[in-house]
């Protein structure tokens, strides 16, 4: 019973006990530092699982003033923070290590960014884009030419302005498609 419950050398994965040649900015896939940012990522998975069908239901046709600029929004200064954050995700895959079939640990960059590629890139992409902030640029760009105006809640203003909120919604239905 004692040998079953000891963290010996038999119980743990032999690619753990070997100390493999990796690069400068490579980050090992069991270090500390990759653990704590897989639970942020999780988190903030959840926070928005949650909290967009929130916005989705509650708070989209909540009446915004036109004046205020969006920068000023708490949620909008959130939701940047989140983009940023799954962005930062993406270039930290890119340089961890993974195990492949033969138990090895691959540390050589070209072939994890070749796996990260062929595995969760699309998906961590489509997630990542910030399209609220790209709405935002739209509408300051488009802010002095004479625009279509859409009685609000309507199929066509739907149609012409899609949510924001709507890109985590689809994000999160692809995830769980996919899981």
């Amino acid at each position: 019973m004692a040998k079953v419950l000891s963290l010996g050398a038999d119980v743990i994965p032999e690619y753990k006990l070997q100390s493999p040649h990796i690069h400068k900015w490579t980050i090992l896939h069991y270090s500390p530092f990759k653990a704590v940012w897989d639970w942020i990522i999780l988190i903030l998975v959840i926070y928005t699982a949650i909290f967009t069908p929130y916005v989705a239901a509650f708070l989209l046709n909540e009446d915004k003033n036109p004046t205020k600029q969006p920068y000023t929004d708490p949620l909008w200064v959130i939701e940047l923070l989140v983009d940023i954050m799954f962005m930062v995700d993406i270039a930290i895959n890119f340089r961890t290590t993974y195990v492949n079939q033969q138990d090895e640990v691959v540390s050589d960059p070209l072939k994890i960014a070749l796996h990260y590629l062929r595995g969760w890139f699309v998906i961590d992409m489509v997630a990542a884009i910030p399209f609220d902030l790209l709405i935002v640029a739209d509408n300051e760009k488009n802010s002095g030419e004479k625009q279509v105006q859409y009685e609000e809640g309507s199929y066509a203003h739907w149609c012409h302005r899609p949510p924001p909120q709507l890109k985590r919604l689809s994000a999160g239905l692809l995830m769980t498609i996919m899981t």
